[in-house]
């Protein structure tokens, strides 16, 4: 059973009549005849009764037409479907967000203001390749790969405001080797990173809770849990925790890498360029902003 045998049947059976529905289809009414025979003969049953001056439907014909018509609506109906999936797939911006969560949410709520029809779908994954913008981070490196922009980011100790270190103007990270950490699960980047903080200041940290988001971590420390390291931009500041402080690190240097991959795979779209180049933009800016707010604090 073919398709060009239900279209023609379709067309039969709307004008019942033999000679009318072939000049509708430019075709040779022999041709439309032997095509609605070898149908009636795959599905076993008669489509038509010969009438004089024409044909009419059987009741197996008018079940077949009842069937069809919907499913031929609906072929009509997906080049326009297809088009339309195209479309919103070559406006839709594939993201692998392993670090910088706060940051890229707020590119986003930005972009999406001024782009209301561009999508955007997210992963997180150290090994998918499957994506057009990756935003991680590592241990300070000397110089980016291909396709990749690094924006140096320095970290804070955030501590109690009651606690004494609270007074202090900057600290050495030995100084807190006793106390309680309250982290980032082992699953993020940034966890690494920090561990590394520590043992480069001799001391293995004493982990008292771990989250997956920054929100706990903050809500933690404010309570007096323990003390933690805190992201100078990409993370919001603290000035609205009136019960946590920001403390500058003299020593050892605690800083990493912010790294924004564009996939060379899809360089193609002009969407993704347009939003790397905006994610780019946004990220200095807010590292100024914020840069500015730390010194307010």
């Amino acid at each position: 059973m073919e398709l060009q045998q239900l279209q023609y049947f379709l067309v039969a059976a709307k004008y019942e009549h033999i000679t009318k529905a072939a000049n509708s289809l430019h075709i040779a009414q022999p041709a439309l005849s032997q095509s609605i025979k070898r149908l009636e003969a795959e599905l076993g049953v008669k489509l038509f009764e010969r009438k004089k001056g024409g044909i009419s439907l059987s009741d197996s014909g008018k079940v077949l037409v009842q069937e069809l018509q919907p499913i031929m609506k609906s072929l009509d109906n997906l080049p326009k479907k297809l088009a339309d999936t195209a479309r919103k797939q070559h406006q839709t911006i594939h993201l692998n967000v392993l670090a910088a969560s706060i940051l890229v949410t707020n590119c986003i709520i930005a972009y999406k203001a001024k782009h209301p029809e561009v999508n955007f779908r997210f992963v997180q994954s150290q090994s998918t390749i499957d994506y057009d913008v990756c935003i991680t981070a590592t241990l300070p490196r000397k110089s980016p790969g291909a396709d990749q922009i690094t924006l140096e980011e320095k970290f804070y100790l955030a501590v109690p405001s009651d606690s004494k270190y609270a007074k202090y103007s900057e600290i050495n990270l030995a100084e807190v080797a006793e106390e309680g950490f309250i982290v980032m699960a082992d699953t993020r980047p940034i966890r690494s990173i920090c561990d590394q903080f520590c043992l480069e200041a001799g001391f293995t940290p004493d982990i008292v809770f771990e989250s997956v988001n920054f929100e706990s971590v903050r809500s933690l420390i404010s309570a007096g849990l323990g003390v933690g390291f805190w992201p100078e931009y990409s993370w919001e500041t603290a000035q609205n925790s009136k019960n946590m402080t920001l403390l500058p690190i003299k020593s050892p240097e605690c800083k990493r890498d912010l790294i924004i991959t564009h996939n060379p795979q899809f360089s193609g779209n002009p969407i993704v360029e347009d939003f790397y180049e905006f994610l780019i933009k946004y990220a200095m800016e807010r590292k100024e902003h914020h840069t500015k707010l730390i010194e307010q604090i």
